[in-house]
């Protein structure tokens, strides 16, 4: 199903090349996270390594965004990134060297001509974003990679655009590269590219494949940067395959299939009785029966979590309750809805009152015992292991190994410190951003990525307004009225008021304090 083809050895040089004019945007991939993995592949029946000390490995890091808020939230942990790009290595070393991370290394090199045995075993192996994007003979090498150096116990995550998915979208693909052609400059051939969809939208037959083509690329892709178009759609290489054909070439190079990193899409019960019933009747393997599950949904991206092959008999495809035990879970399902069970019901209410924070197994059962006024019973766990397993099965659940908490809350408030540094970091740039504790990526509105910076626990109300109306007076953040009335210094002044008094609540929406923190902590300092 996926066509092999012989590449010229210049290749490799002309995507180093295309990344080196217009680097890719680097951000945290919270799927792809080390306690993410730990917790699926402990789900399932392995036991994964220690996340606290790991070594991972990420192949294609470019600016080390993926691996920063690993490192900076594992400090005992060691992270090593590999890119191509000596533009996305210098990059993520001057994050690295600013955010004061002596857990981190960067390598420039190609992963198919590098020397493996010098980089040693590693506990977790990420590939996201390069595995579609490169000649078959760097793919090989990602897989024969991940097969030589993960642990015994390790997991590789990696990402690949897979068809049926990508059928339809292949024809936006190559409507975009025959517009952009072999244009002198990157801005025209994004222009070119950008043109030809314009004008396909207005001439496409109402509901033919190419303008239900043209309508799924506007939904997945309509809103995304140069960047993105320049490496997804116009891409020299961006090469599909069926997850079958995946699986079936990483066994090639030692390497079994776990499972999804979001487990819950592999799951036929997911699907409704029709799918589930039609599948687990002909689908006689779990490979076959996960393939048809793409031809149902369309599926266009996978992110598949694979182990050493002689780790495969320990795989349990059915969830053992037990094991929920040894977890961490946070969960925010709709509130004021009726289960017809207390003790669900009274869980639901803890994991509620905790979000975005975990909750171990025994505080869980605490907390449903505490509710109903009695003691836990060998019924009541049973019913709430059945809960926890309903919420991995259907997806509506996070879970990990180790407990998921805020930092302790102080006055002044105080971010941790690499957030707070990495606030600091990007502050000037077009786009600036902070990482939490759940491995996320969070843009910073104008007003936030001038407090943010300065949430070191010494600066009280007074100090951070003061920051606020410097930077008004700078012209880089704007306090305008709707109707263009002109304010005064004043009533600006009351309007960053108000959004220093409202950052608390701002801080524990971007799941980077604690929700009893939002009326407990003032922004008040002594002597403001």
């Amino acid at each position: 199903m996926c066509e092999q083809r012989s590449m010229p050895l210049s290749a490799i040089d002309d995507v180093r090349a295309g990344y080196d004019e217009a680097p890719y945007e680097s951000y945290a991939h919270p799927l792809s996270a080390p306690g993410q993995l730990a917790a699926v592949a402990w789900v399932l029946g392995l036991e994964p390594p220690d996340v606290t000390n790991a070594r991972v490995l990420e192949i294609g890091c470019a600016a080390a965004g993926n691996l920063i808020p690993f490192a900076a939230m594992h400090p005992r942990a060691h992270a090593l990134g590999v890119d191509l790009s000596q533009v996305h290595i210098a990059e993520g070393s001057r994050r690295v060297r600013a955010l004061g991370l002596d857990n981190v290394e960067l390598l420039r090199g190609d992963i198919a001509h590098l020397d493996l045995t010098a980089l040693g075993k590693f506990d977790f192996i990420i590939c996201h974003g390069v595995y579609s994007w490169v000649p078959d003979e760097v793919q090989d090498a990602i897989l024969a990679a991940c097969g030589q150096l993960l642990t015994d116990s390790g997991v590789a995550y990696i990402g690949y655009n897979t068809y049926p998915g990508w059928k339809a979208r292949e024809i936006v693909r190559d409507a975009m590269l025959l517009s952009a052609g072999d244009r002198a400059t990157t801005d025209e051939k994004i222009r070119r590219a950008r043109g030809v969809i314009d004008f396909l939208e207005k001439v496409a037959e109402p509901d033919s494949v190419l303008a239900r083509a043209l309508q799924d690329y506007r939904l997945m892709n309509g809103a995304a940067g140069d960047y993105y178009l320049l490496h997804e759609e116009l891409e020299i290489f961006n090469t599909p395959c069926y997850f079958r054909d995946f699986v079936a070439r990483a066994r090639m190079h030692g390497l079994e299939y776990l499972t999804e990193a979001q487990p819950e899409y592999t799951f036929a019960i997911n699907y409704g009785p029709i799918v589930a019933d039609h599948l687990l009747e002909y689908a006689d393997d779990h490979i076959l029966l996960e393939q048809h599950l793409d031809f149902v949904v369309n599926r266009h991206f996978r992110q598949s979590l694979l182990v050493r092959s002689t780790t495969a008999s320990k795989i349990s495809r059915a969830i053992d309750r037990t094991r929920c035990r040894r977890m961490h879970f946070a969960a925010q399902l709709p509130s004021g809805k009726s289960f017809g069970d207390p003790v669900v019901e009274a869980a639901i209410d803890a994991l509620a009152d905790r979000w975005p924070w975990t909750l171990s197994w025994h505080d869980l059962v605490d907390a449903v015992g505490g509710r109903l006024g009695i003691t836990a019973t060998s019924d009541v766990e049973d019913r709430v292991d059945a809960l926890l397993e309903c919420l991995i099965i259907q997806g509506h659940g996070r879970y990990r190994l180790d407990p998921v908490s805020p930092e302790p809350a102080c006055q002044p408030v105080r971010l941790h410190e690499c957030a707070r540094r990495m606030a600091e970091l990007t502050r000037d740039d077009a786009e600036a951003f902070v990482f939490n504790h759940w491995h996320e990526l969070l843009p910073l509105s104008p007003v936030d990525r001038h407090l943010l910076p300065l949430l070191d626990g010494k600066n009280g109300r007074k100090t951070l307004v003061d920051a606020l109306m410097e930077a008004v007076g700078q012209g880089v953040i704007r306090i305008e009225r709707d109707d263009g009335e002109v304010l005064s210094q004043d009533d600006i002044r009351d309007v960053l008021a108000q959004q220093v008094d409202a950052l608390p609540q701002r801080l524990v929406a971007m799941k980077l304090m604690d929700v009893g923190a939002k009326a407990s902590i003032p922004l008040i300092a002594n002597g403001c």
